[in-house]
């Protein structure tokens, strides 16, 4: 028997015609460029040094000796700090592929005179922008932003921390997370993105870290060993999947297929 008569046979001639109408296409590479920076809500403890803070620095400590985040190992003279690296990032991501890097940010933690100002809150903002590139070159997706709001607590380097610390005392940082992933559709497929941190420094912190910080528990972020620098790198994912219509569609064309090959024994 003609296919055509099979397909018309079991009423499913329009719905495959449908389908083939969708341009089911799936994008399998994308150029990206994701961009980190921090943005004026920046808070200071009272004291003195000199806090500063752009769009990829923040720090704090003494003054005179310029702005980076400086160990000369003398209290009176160091600075510590967060920077922010590798932004813009650019590069070819794969979907259903390996995760795609980013941006680090690194915190650079240098002992400082008590009477110093310190951090206190910070916010992050990321903005991703996706071009297909293979099989075929489209329109941006995005840019899409998200923020992440920082809280920090530099701690005052004698004992008892009041928590489980690798020195005395690690500072902590606590990170309340935007929206890590977003979904879109396009061409017959949803595809979505999640953010990643890489590293493994952001992990669910203590009770007692927590409070340290200032924060509720259960909160997520990382201590930083006094003397060190620490960085936390972030990366993010594409996995697609057919839009639920298309899946329908389909279906119903293998269903179609089924009664035509009954029809034909």
């Amino acid at each position: 028997m003609n296919i055509k008569k099979i397909l018309a046979a079991a009423g499913l001639t329009g719905a495959l015609a449908f389908a083939s109408s969708a341009h089911a296409v799936l994008i399998t590479s994308w150029d990206y460029t994701v961009t980190l920076a921090w943005t004026n809500n920046v808070t200071f403890t009272d004291g003195g040094g000199t806090p500063y803070n752009d769009a990829s620095l923040i720090s704090w400590g003494a003054s005179g000796v310029g702005t980076d985040p400086v160990n000369s190992g003398d209290a009176a003279t160091s600075r510590s700090g967060l920077e922010i690296t590798d932004s813009p990032a650019n590069g070819v991501a794969f979907t259903n592929g390996p995760f795609a890097p980013t941006n680090t940010v690194t915190h650079f933690n240098n002992a400082i005179l008590a009477s110093f100002a310190t951090l206190s809150t910070a916010e992050l903002v990321t903005s991703l922008t996706l071009t297909p590139l293979t099989p075929v070159v489209g329109p941006d997706i995005g840019p899409v932003s998200t923020n992440f709001a920082v809280r920090f607590t530099e701690t005052l380097n004698s004992a008892p921390c009041g928590f489980d610390a690798e020195t005395v005392c690690d500072d902590i940082f606590v990170v309340t997370f935007g929206d890590l992933d977003f979904s879109f559709d396009l061409d017959g497929f949803t595809y979505t993105v999640n953010i990643i941190e890489t590293t493994q420094s952001l992990n669910a912190l203590s009770p007692e870290a927590c409070a340290a910080a200032g924060a509720a528990f259960p909160c997520i972020g990382f201590q930083t060993p006094e003397g060190q620098a620490t960085p936390a790198s972030f990366a993010f994912t594409i996995t697609a999947v057919p839009e639920p219509g298309i899946l329908a569609l389909l279906g119903l064309g293998l269903l179609g297929l089924g009664l035509a090959r009954r029809k034909t024994h």
